[in-house]
């Protein structure tokens, strides 16, 4: 059966709409809860249109459910409609045992229900998963790219009936990240905030949105101008505990380092208020706290930290070591920065405008 891509799997669940005629197998998986969210919904008010929903509907999740009522589900016949909807969620979590009692129904699909399996982070050498590939119609659900996310901040405002300036989507970005169901939420409360107006403003997302993630970030990178290195790691922890990925954490404190050096650029040719927030593309929300932090570092200690920051996202991306060791020694060196211009191990052969290159 097909692998399809978000854009493919759409498209065909229009003309199985149109022609009334749907797998009877769907694999949804991938880091990206939202849009496999998005993706179940679609398919589900697509499979279960012109039928009566409430009597044809049913939806699990693998570690509560008893497979064997699962399986009942999809091969009873639907009420008052042409086919049933089953949804199994979490699917990772379902022993070997369950996996065999769910076997028949990918050897002989049953045409009158459509059976949405959903997993997550899945193990694709395992046997079952194999099979599942094989019998359904799957697709993988990726975490867009960091440029990708502005679009999808308009798309999700959009579906709300919202419209966003170009400086809330640039706040908004910073202060929540690349999760699109955290996007989401705070849209949503964006939404009730504005009460009947439908422009989403700067101020709006500086008063409603929380800065958590980015004060952890601008902690984390105060921690490491003082060489504070018990501190550093403290900050590290609760950026993890967020749910940020070791190379997002890296992407991050890189994004920030090379705002720092355009501070300092700017700065250096005189510029101020909203002519240096243009400058180094950040919100003019946050132009005084990277001037104030900007003071701690020269420009020779940002290019030496930028340098770390891409060997370290080098190594957690090739290296077999443990991404936690390479994160211990990011700080260690960064914090080294204290005290040194250039920590050891580390070649500063580059310039600003290199060190600007990295991570773009």
């Amino acid at each position: 059966m097909p692998q399809l891509d978000s854009q493919q799997f759409y498209h065909a669940v229009e003309k199985s709409l149109e022609a009334q005629s749907f797998s009877p197998l769907y694999f949804f998986h991938g880091e990206e809860p939202y849009l496999v969210q998005q993706a179940v919904n679609y398919l589900k008010v697509c499979a279960l249109h012109g039928g009566a929903a409430d009597f044809n509907f049913s939806s699990y999740y693998a570690s509560d459910a008893e497979i064997s009522q699962v399986r009942d589900e999809v091969e009873t016949l639907p009420m008052m409609a042409p086919r049933r909807v089953i949804i199994l969620r979490e699917i990772q979590d379902l022993s070997d045992r369950e996996w065999a009692e769910l076997e028949p129904l990918f050897e002989t699909p049953v045409e009158s229900s459509v059976f949405i399996l959903v997993g997550g982070k899945i193990d694709k050498r395992k046997k079952f998963f194999k099979h599942l590939y094989e019998q359904s119609t799957h697709v993988e659900f990726k975490k867009p790219f960091e440029n990708q996310i502005p679009g999808w901040i308009r798309h999700i405002a959009k579906g709300h009936e919202l419209e966003i300036s170009e400086e809330a989507i640039q706040l908004l970005h910073r202060l929540v990240g690349n999760q699109l169901t955290e996007i989401e939420s705070e849209i949503f409360k964006l939404r009730n905030f504005l009460g009947d107006r439908k422009n989403i403003q700067l101020e709006d997302v500086a008063q409603c949105v929380s800065k958590k993630r980015e004060e952890n970030v601008f902690d984390l990178v105060e921690s490491i101008a003082e060489g504070d290195r018990v501190q550093s790691l403290v900050q590290l922890v609760q950026l993890l505990d967020q749910g940020q990925s070791e190379v997002g954490i890296v992407a991050l404190v890189a994004r920030h380092m090379r705002i720092l050096l355009q501070i300092k650029q700017g700065l250096d040719q005189g510029l101020a208020g909203q002519r240096l927030a243009n400058y180094a593309q950040v919100p003019s929300y946050f132009v005084q706290d990277y001037v104030r932090q900007a003071k701690s570092w020269s420009i020779k200690k940002l290019e030496s930290c930028l340098l770390v920051l891409a060997d370290t996202d080098k190594a957690l991306k090739t290296s077999p070591v443990s991404a936690h060791i390479w994160l211990e020694n990011l700080i260690l060196k960064t914090c080294a920065l204290h005290k040194e211009e250039t920590p050891k191990g580390v070649d500063r052969s580059g310039n600003s405008q290199a060190a600007l290159r990295l991570f773009n």
